[in-house]
């Protein structure tokens, strides 16, 4: 079984080598086709959840992102991206430093100078010695080759951060997730062609956004409840052509249960309507639509 399943994403990647091009996103035609809702899709989109660590990984960390993406060109790389003290962006999910580094405190409350000299923890814990990335590094290592979802925490303005990624010239290899319809609208007014994600947690939210200039815009990524919602759910935002996106990690998730018993939950949220599964383990559930 173990070879077939190797076999199988041997064959994925020879298909999809393309997707390892520098400046493979370089204008709207490619992310447009890349996001598009498809009615006819064969398996769902896979989202790196923090670049998609093991327990012997760092998350976050552009070492992870490489693991990823060597295996899954087409993977999405999500990150966690903060600001510091001197207003500079660097990769870290929590607001202090304890969990994941050598460090304690605030991220907010050190310089880029502080940071630097940090080294990070794996998911078990262990010290490494890779340093905490800087935005800056990931956009320069991305190059335009993967598709990153930027998890822009609170009190990171996104409108900066996208400052950020146009020196780059990156915007068509990146979409914001937002945390609210009103945050996603600021950032669309600015970024009327970008694509941003936001979360449409009830039936309350999705009247919401079918009635909202920000439904109107296009572009838009629906971050749906992780509990499998009634087909009609998925239908409504498909029908404003919004892809679904399912989270499937965290306490009590799917991800925390083995691949055999998870495996039939994963196929049921992709049936039902998730066009895009957030998983803490991209491999594995990509094999199950490899194999389906």
């Amino acid at each position: 079984m173990k070879i077939t399943i190797f076999f199988l994403l041997v064959c994925s990647m020879a298909t999809e080598v393309m997707a390892q091009e520098q400046n493979r996103f370089h204008d709207n035609k490619m992310i447009d086709a890349f996001f598009q809702y498809k009615p006819d899709r064969k398996r769902p989109l896979i989202l790196a959840h923090r670049g998609g660590p093991g327990a012997s990984d760092t998350e976050n960390s552009i070492i992870t992102f490489d693991k990823t993406t060597k295996v899954l060109p087409d993977a999405i790389i999500e990150m966690d991206v903060r600001m510091t003290r001197d207003s500079g962006f660097v990769l870290l999910h929590d607001a202090t430093l304890d969990r994941e580094s050598d460090a304690k405190g605030p991220v907010a409350e050190q310089t880029m100078a502080d940071l630097r000299k940090i080294k990070l923890k794996t998911l078990a814990g262990e010290l490494t010695n890779q340093s905490m990335p800087t935005f800056t590094d990931i956009l320069s290592w991305n190059k335009n080759r993967y598709m990153l979802a930027l998890d822009v925490k609170p009190g990171t303005d996104p409108l900066r951060v996208m400052k950020e990624v146009q020196k780059y010239k990156a915007e068509y290899s990146v979409f914001v997730i937002c945390y609210s319809m009103a945050d996603a609208q600021r950032v669309r007014d600015q970024y009327p062609v970008l694509w941003l994600a936001v979360g449409i947690n009830s039936i309350a939210d999705l009247e919401r956004l079918e009635g909202s200039k920000l439904a109107s815009s296009g572009r838009l990524i629906a971050l749906t409840p992780q509990k499998l919602q009634p087909t009609t759910y998925y239908e409504r935002l498909h029908k404003l052509g919004i892809p679904c996106s399912i989270g499937t990690y965290g306490p009590n998730q799917l991800d925390e249960k083995t691949i055999a018993e998870a495996t039939t939950g994963y196929r049921d949220l992709f049936r039902q309507g998730g066009d895009i599964l957030t998983t803490d383990r991209p491999v594995d559930v990509s094999v199950l639509f490899l194999t389906k």
